[in-house]
């Protein structure tokens, strides 16, 4: 029972209207990045930002919608959901502990969600593709098996390349996102009372 109403804490109707907020983010996001053609998928910006404000739980509902719909589209992209919501779930805990108040924080928490997502993608490029995907990652990967580097280590190697720059932006962008959020909007989301700039000029 405790556990149930923790949940509908969590999801309040200010979060769950963030969802489709986030969800709409991490679109946008990865059309400018295809758009400009960038070595970086910019996709879960979105759900970093739920996560942040919002708690896990909210985040990791953004970003199974976000890759479901994704999927309808492309199907390569479904497997990654488990990816996605590891993201999610990555960012909210991080923010539960203030990892996103400064700058620096949000850098290092940057470098954690990286390696969050190249633990849980390169498995699955691997095995679901055959460490191929079609993406600037694959020509990475290729690269680096020319070199004679075997598949799980090319992928692993390829994966830290493109992840650290998507994710070190993404939460760059977040932070800056959030810092133009007004108190009287984050007072009324989960932890975005860590992010008040009333409550941090009072710290």
């Amino acid at each position: 029972m405790k556990m149930k109403r923790n949940y509908k804490k969590d999801f309040t109707l200010l979060a769950l209207l963030l969802i489709p907020i986030g969800v709409a983010i991490n679109f946008v996001g990865f059309q400018v990045a295809q758009v400009l053609r960038l070595p970086i998928f910019l996709d879960t910006i979105g759900t970093i930002l739920v996560g942040v404000i919002a708690g896990p739980l909210v985040a990791i509902v953004a970003a199974f919608i976000t890759n479901s719909i994704t999927a309808i589209f492309n199907p390569i992209y479904f497997p990654y959901v488990i990816t996605s919501m590891a993201i999610g779930l990555g960012a909210g805990l991080l923010s539960k502990y203030g990892m996103f108040r400064t700058i620096y924080k949000a850098i290092i928490s940057g470098l954690i969600i990286t390696a969050i997502a190249v633990i849980a993608s390169a498995p699955i490029t691997v095995l679901f593709f055959g460490g191929a995907t079609g993406n600037t990652s694959s020509a990475i990967t290729a690269t680096f098996l020319a070199m004679g580097q075997n598949i799980w280590s090319a992928v692993f190697t390829s994966t830290i390349i493109t992840e650290i720059a998507d994710k070190v932006i993404s939460v760059l962008f977040v932070y800056f996102i959030v810092k133009s959020i007004s108190d009287r909007y984050l007072s009324k989301m989960k932890y975005g009372h860590l992010y008040m700039k009333k409550s941090n000029r009072n710290k």
